[in-house]
């Protein structure tokens, strides 16, 4: 696997749909702090266009954002993702 989390797509895939999130939340002013990403089912092979991604709100003050999302594939979830957010100033 490598170090470079740009080079996986799970990776990407869920990072912009946080994005889309966060921004949504803030109007447009949001910043990622901090990810942690586990994989549910290491070095498996997915369609990126069956993909599915569900992004969650967990938390939120007026500049502090906390997001989980699941990815999955078919019905399975591939990986799930905690995320904090802080809202640009």
């Amino acid at each position: 696997m490598s170090n470079h989390l740009n080079d996986h797509s799970y990776y990407n895939i869920i990072i912009n749909d946080m994005d889309k999130h966060a921004n949504n939340e803030f109007n447009g002013n949001a910043r990622l702090l901090s990810v942690n990403i586990d994989l549910e089912i290491l070095d498996y092979s997915f369609n990126q266009k069956l993909a599915e991604v569900k992004t969650s709100v967990e938390k939120k003050s007026k500049d502090t954002l906390f997001l989980k999302s699941t990815l999955l594939e078919s019905g399975k979830a591939i990986a799930q993702a905690s995320s904090l957010w802080s809202k640009e100033i």
